[in-house]
């Protein structure tokens, strides 16, 4: 495949990707992570997700920055920094289908403790240690794929007060994590190089304009239908993993 399809291909990825994720909270990576291997080295496409968890955090923080809280992100941000370092060992020491399983299990685990929560209207209490452990949880899925989202949400969504301190808090997060796991990539595991460049610029710009759009969108949805959209959509995602890694 010529380099220019390459980059439109991978443009077109993060821009689809970024949409999600800006609309909704989460998604950029489950998805990204998912098609770009299809064509691309897995290390590569961590890499271009990387950098552009960066670009995507730092827009959303900046327009959101009047309704973040950092006493809400700082325990989740501190468990995941302990164990975002497992996740990188796991990513270059395992082989991927064996990755894509562990995470599957993750979110197949994660979202079936939830929805039997909110069914059972069983609410997270606003405890440090409930905080550290969805940071861990998210520290070995952001090492691993670059996904920062799915856990650390469902976090935020049961102890935020509003939609817009909810994503606010999640795309600092998400900021912070894409910034570590990018040194890492850049200066740890070389991943970031000359030749993969012009796949890191146009996915960037892609993502930029998906923000955009997607900000506006998500504004006008509610904590409820947030909920049944990750309800329906983490599964599906964990069976996708595992089915691209079998094939």
């Amino acid at each position: 495949m010529e380099l220019w399809m390459q980059v439109a291909l991978v443009a077109a990825i993060n821009f689809s990707s970024a949409l999600l994720q800006a609309s909704t909270g989460f998604g950029y990576a489950m998805v990204a992570m998912a098609l770009m291997p299809l064509f691309l080295p897995m290390s590569t496409c961590s890499a271009i997700s990387a950098v552009t968890v960066v670009a995507i955090g730092l827009q959303m923080s900046l327009k959101l920055r009047k309704h973040l809280r950092i006493k809400t992100i700082v325990m989740p941000l501190i468990g995941c920094m302990t164990t975002i370092n497992a996740g990188l060992i796991l990513l270059e020491n395992c082989n991927e289908l064996t990755l894509r399983i562990i995470l599957a299990s993750l979110l197949v685990l994660v979202t079936g403790l939830f929805f039997f929560m909110r069914v059972r209207k069983i609410t997270l209490p606003d405890k440090w240690y409930v905080g550290l452990i969805a940071g861990m949880i998210t520290g070995l899925s952001t090492g691993m794929f670059n996904i920062v989202g799915p856990f650390l949400l469902v976090y935020y969504m049961n102890v935020c007060d509003d939609t817009l301190h909810m994503k606010a808090s999640l795309e600092f997060s998400f900021l912070l994590s894409g910034i570590y796991s990018t040194l890492m990539h850049l200066f740890v595991y070389h991943n970031i190089t000359w030749s993969n460049s012009p796949h890191i610029a146009g996915s960037v710009a892609a993502a930029m304009v998906a923000g955009i759009i997607g900000l506006k969108l998500y504004r006008k949805c509610n904590k409820d239908k947030i909920a049944l959209f990750i309800y329906i959509l983490l599964p599906i995602m964990a069976a996708l993993l595992v089915w691209n890694g079998m094939k």
